[in-house]
């Protein structure tokens, strides 16, 4: 095998001579085109700080390995300049940005790196703001060999899927390479300008004992046309990864839009993130709609870990709502499952005892978690009734001599049912409850008193079950469309609250999807986080065009921001399935 890598970089050297190695190419060992891609994606993390310190051409700045930084990127300087202003109110509607340069990545520290100033318009000075641009990285993939053309294909197809990357039609590229015969950085530039694209990837496929060595070269699009890195790895399309002896479904996240290999092996509908052991270790529980399904990150990606079994049939059990926290202060977080179970809503807990993962509790009716601000996490449940649905009030449930026992009554408004809603802190005297309505816009009450309504709506996947038909319901309906449609009861995706940048506010956190039609799901989705201004709910930041619809997700605090983990469904084509993967996203 290394005598056949040799001679593949060999031959790869005399094909290419204009794109002579600047650094030594390392070859990575990959699975799939998706590793690829996420090893491309790498190198474009959306990421922005703030200069520390100019030493001539040298500038440190308040990025780094936290925040995905590689040496070698480029990242752009500037300042902020004039400011527009209404030019009858005289409110402050923006400022110009003015460009000061670009820098080279030379050093990358966990929370700084230092590089070199390759572009000086104006002289770089502390507080400068450094970035790589949140925008869609306009790229374009040159094939230098293809002896498998499928994988380039590919490629394109995984790093549109990211949402960070436009990637040039094939035939736009086929087009301008046409009559070129050079291959070298010049072109780079040329093509960069004539699309006016960002990166250019030379790509080479070389077979190799049944592999492909595949060779891809990063340009900047700049006036130098600089080489970022070569990526060379080999590919095995034939090829599963085992894990610690036995076969296990794996797959990898992407962090922070890095990519992920081939999306979770089952139809994920719920997720869950938390510490199960105790350890201060990540694990992550996934719903199938009628088991769950435990991974843990391992060097090979997320390795399952455990599988739920039961006494009944799949076709038996849909789960609505899953939760995670640690209501009986041992250390380790519980799992608070819920679903109706041949015609009766019923939950039960799991926990892990003696490093397995046990059915620790089970109760009738439903039960999920809340954050309480200055409180903590606590466990809510309400009664099941076949024709009312949700029955009697919702109660608090505490630990007591070993077992969950219902407490003082959980007051909800008239209107809020048990799922869709958060409590948060919004810096008034009275904690806020935020809520999903029917119509998916959100509804703020104070004190049970309903204070503002968005007009925007927030479409969530959720969960819709069908309840049993009550000898009620066959009386009174006049059809069986009409009788199939009372029976459907949407439980609404999450809300999350969380105080983002410490400044003792709470944030709204939520998605929007969008794209759905009469056939299809959603498409695709945005992340919004909402602030309190004291009289309405607004925007503070978001997150444009995720590469699927949010099924589920969870905040995960950091020590500046917060990480968010989407479980995404990404519909798939005609001969091609959907696609349901993780992918983090962080912020600040």
């Amino acid at each position: 095998m290394k005598k056949t890598i040799i001679a593949c970089l060999l031959v790869l050297a005399t094909v290419i001579p204009a794109f002579a190695a600047e650094r030594s190419l390392g070859i990575d060992e990959f699975t799939s085109v998706d590793e690829l891609a996420a090893a491309i994606s790498a190198y474009f993390p959306k990421a922005q700080g703030e200069v520390k310190s100019v030493q001539g051409d040298r500038v440190t700045v308040s990025v780094g390995s936290k925040d995905g930084i590689l040496v070698g990127v480029n990242l752009t300087l500037w300042r902020d300049g004039k400011e527009f202003r209404h030019p009858v109110s005289g409110a402050l509607l923006g400022r110009a940005e003015d460009e000061v340069g670009s820098m080279e990545v030379a050093s990358v520290g966990e929370a700084i790196s230092t590089g070199v100033i390759r572009k000086k318009v104006l002289e770089p000075k502390v507080g400068d703001k450094a970035r790589i641009t949140p925008k869609k990285i306009g790229l374009a993939l040159i094939p230098l060999r293809a002896d498998k053309p499928e994988i380039i294909q590919e490629l394109a197809t995984r790093l549109n899927a990211y949402g960070r990357f436009t990637v040039l039609d094939s035939e736009k590229t086929a087009a301008f390479l046409k009559g070129r015969k050079q291959r070298d950085s010049s072109l780079a530039k040329e093509i960069g300008r004539t699309f006016n694209l960002d990166v250019v990837a030379a790509v080479g496929v070389y077979p190799s004992d049944n592999k492909y060595l595949v060779t891809t070269r990063l340009f900047y699009t700049d006036d130098d046309a600089r080489l970022l890195n070569t990526i060379a790895v080999m590919i095995d399309l034939r090829t599963k990864r085992d894990s610690l002896g036995e076969v296990k479904p794996f797959f990898a996240p992407a962090k922070m839009e890095k990519g992920s290999l081939d999306g979770l092996p089952f139809d994920a509908q719920l997720f869950q993130a938390g510490d199960l052991e105790g350890t201060g270790r990540l694990q992550y529980v996934f719903s199938d709609g009628s088991r769950l399904h435990i991974y843990q990150e391992g060097p090979a990606g997320w390795r399952e870990v455990w599988t739920e079994t039961t006494d009944y049939a799949a076709s038996e059990m849909q789960l609505l709502n899953l939760d995670i926290a640690d209501i009986n202060n041992d250390g380790k977080q519980e799992i608070f499952a819920t679903g109706m179970l041949n015609g009766a809503v019923v939950s039960y807990v799991i926990e892990s005892r003696d490093g397995v993962f046990k059915r620790v509790a089970d109760m009738h009716g439903f039960l999920r978690v809340i954050k309480y601000p200055r409180k903590g996490s606590i466990l809510i449940g309400q009664s099941y009734d076949p024709a009312k649905f949700y029955a009697g009030q919702p109660k608090e449930y505490v630990w007591s001599n070993g077992r969950y026992v219902a407490g003082p009554e959980f007051s909800l408004p008239p209107g809020v049912g048990l799922y869709g809603f958060m409590l948060a802190d919004m810096g008034e005297a009275d904690h806020f409850l935020v809520a999903l309505d029917d119509a998916e816009r959100l509804r703020v009450y104070s004190k049970g008193i309903l204070i503002w309504k968005s007009e925007e709506t927030y479409p969530t996947v959720g969960v819709t079950i069908k309840k049993p038909v009550t000898g009620l319901d066959e009386m009174f309906s006049k059809t069986a469309a009409e009788d199939d449609k009372a029976q459907l009861v949407k439980i609404p995706g999450r809300i999350f609250a969380m105080d983002v940048n410490n400044d003792g506010k709470d944030e709204i956190m939520l998605p929007k999807n969008s794209g759905a039609t009469f056939l299809t799901g959603h498409k695709a989705a945005d992340l919004y986080g909402l602030g309190w201004n004291g009289t309405r709910m607004e925007v503070r930041w978001n997150i444009k065009d995720l590469p699927g619809a949010v099924l589920d997700y969870q905040v995960v605090r950091l020590q500046t921001g917060a990480q968010v983990l989407t479980l995404l469904r990404s519909l798939g084509g005609v001969l091609t399935k959907d696609t349901v993967r993780v992918m983090t996203y962080e912020v600040k």
